[in-house]
């Protein structure tokens, strides 16, 4: 698949089938993760790949932190339900963890690392015909959760990555870039 292509076809899945992704394939796939640009290399990342018995474990633990940080919704229960299944019905999870920084400056540069090694694999995945879906937010930084994965107080998880072979392939459009481009000092705009 062309890179441009991948970046215009590339779809959020939600629904995945639940067959397991091949060990070696989850490699090669963060092998290309870690090609992504990052200030003065510091490769900020860590990546944990969860599949098994260990994906059940971790299905459980975001029907709690769903719970837990809809504890005032009505529609808790139904959202922690479908967390816990949509993590169950994957072939993989990756958790891709930063390393923190003491400079501010640079933890920032790391984060969007980090962010971009994730995005750098779900080009990859897309290419070798599995679909991903990003799971980001306050629940990532429930403790119970941090403590499974093993994290360490320098530690931020940033993203738990479900992977798969799509069930279905949603339809997407994007407002046109034009939209939100303003341009300065353009040779178009001296005329």
């Amino acid at each position: 698949m062309e890179v441009l292509e991948a970046i215009r076809t590339r779809r959020s899945v939600r629904q995945l089938k639940d067959t397991p992704i091949p060990a070696n394939q989850l490699r090669e796939l963060l092998e290309y993760a870690v090609w992504v640009p990052n200030h003065h290399r510091t490769e900020p990342w860590r990546f944990i790949v969860i599949q098994g018995q260990a994906q059940q474990e971790l299905a459980e633990l975001r029907y709690q932190a769903v719970l837990e940080s809809r504890r005032e919704r009505p529609d808790r229960e139904a959202r922690a339900q479908r967390a816990r299944d949509e993590f169950r019905q994957s072939g993989a999870v990756i958790a891709a963890v930063q390393k923190l920084d003491t400079q501010p400056e640079r933890r920032q540069d790391d984060f969007v690392a980090v962010n971009l090694a994730v995005y750098a694999l779900t080009l990859a995945a897309w290419d070798r015909g599995l679909g991903s879906y990003w799971s980001t937010g306050a629940g990532l930084a429930y403790p119970p959760l941090r403590q499974w994965l093993r994290l360490s107080d320098s530690e931020a998880l940033v993203v738990l990555l479900r992977l798969g072979y799509p069930e279905v392939i949603p339809a997407s459009r994007r407002t046109p870039a034009e939209t939100f481009i303003e341009w300065r000092n353009s040779p178009d705009s001296m005329h």
